[in-house]
């Protein structure tokens, strides 16, 4: 009788229920770890990888190259394990343009609760938080901050360009990210630290155009600047355009964006920081073997295309 071979039924059982397995390297001293943890899953088991949420809790978020703080108000605010949270009126003002000044004007007690009445008549509860290192934290919770946002550039009233201009910059960053935290859930099943990384990356460039400027700085470095060199080139493109050197300018455009009494030939700064960015890329695509000569025919360029003139 012929022996060896496969016997329906012979061999040992298998060990896990979720099919077949494959060979996993892992730091030694973690194998076992890994190994209990891979079990508790097979069984069918879920594991919460979210660590403890307390109220009070502060957490910094990427906004423009920044941090943007903000406040846990209620760890299960939004259900089981999904806080809700909030910021205070520093984080408004630094990031989205409104004055605390003018917030602070705004706080309206009734009934004994704070709230925060706008110029519109509506209301957005004000609420006290002790943090976990036991200061007093003011915070208005996220979604009506951006409710507060809507509100402002739908009802200005006082409300100055440039303010608009932030609060819509502000809106638009976090839409944008919101998006696409749903967009790869659906596609991929989650939105990952690393996707959220990624993202913010790609914003950053996009929105306050770091590709174009990298290029330029990249060139300037490239041959042989250092230190003030880059001010100096920033400089001479602003001269170039706009008469004046970049510093300057930013203040006029911060003084008088949006005045109705501004001079003939002013340059509103959208069009202006949009001609400077073509110019430094045109520098990039004209230059041979001279950073100046580069950097004329691209204001020239750029002064033809965006002010008029030679």
């Amino acid at each position: 009788m012929a022996k060896g071979g496969y016997r329906q039924g012979a061999g040992a059982k298998p060990k896990w229920s979720k099919g077949k397995t494959v060979v996993l390297r892992v730091p030694e001293v973690l194998a076992e770890r890994v190994l209990d943890v891979t079990k508790f899953l097979d069984e069918g088991k879920e594991i919460s990888l979210m660590s403890d949420i307390e109220v009070g809790q502060r957490i910094k978020l990427p906004f423009e190259g920044k941090e943007f703080e903000v406040i846990v108000i209620d760890p299960n605010g939004l259900g089981e394990g999904q806080p809700t949270v909030g910021f205070g009126f520093n984080m408004m003002e630094k990031y989205a343009g409104i004055p605390q000044s003018t917030l602070s004007t705004w706080v309206h007690r009734e009934n004994e609760v704070d709230w925060l009445k706008l110029p519109s008549g509506k209301l957005f509860r004000y609420i006290e938080i002790t943090g976990l290192d036991s200061k007093t934290y003011y915070a208005i919770e996220a979604s009506d901050w951006f409710e507060l946002a809507f509100d402002l550039i739908d009802n200005p009233g006082k409300t100055s360009k440039s303010l608009k201009t932030k609060l819509t910059a502000f809106l638009r960053w976090f839409a944008i990210k919101g998006f696409y935290a749903e967009a790869y859930t659906v596609l991929k099943g989650a939105y990952t630290a690393k996707d959220s990384r990624a993202t913010t990356k790609w914003l950053e460039a996009r929105m306050l155009g770091k590709i174009e400027r990298k290029f330029y700085t990249d060139l300037l470095q490239a041959q042989g600047c250092q230190g003030s060199d880059y001010a100096y080139w920033t400089d001479y493109v602003y001269l170039g355009l706009f008469g004046m050197r970049s510093r300057k300018m930013k203040q006029v455009w911060d003084l008088v964006d949006g005045d109705s009494n501004i001079a003939r030939n002013y340059v509103p700064e959208a069009k202006g920081l949009e001609a400077v960015r073509y110019c430094e890329d045109m520098v990039v695509r004209l230059f041979v073997d001279d950073l100046e000569e580069a950097h004329d025919d691209a204001i020239n360029y750029s002064r033809r295309k965006f002010i008029g003139g030679g």
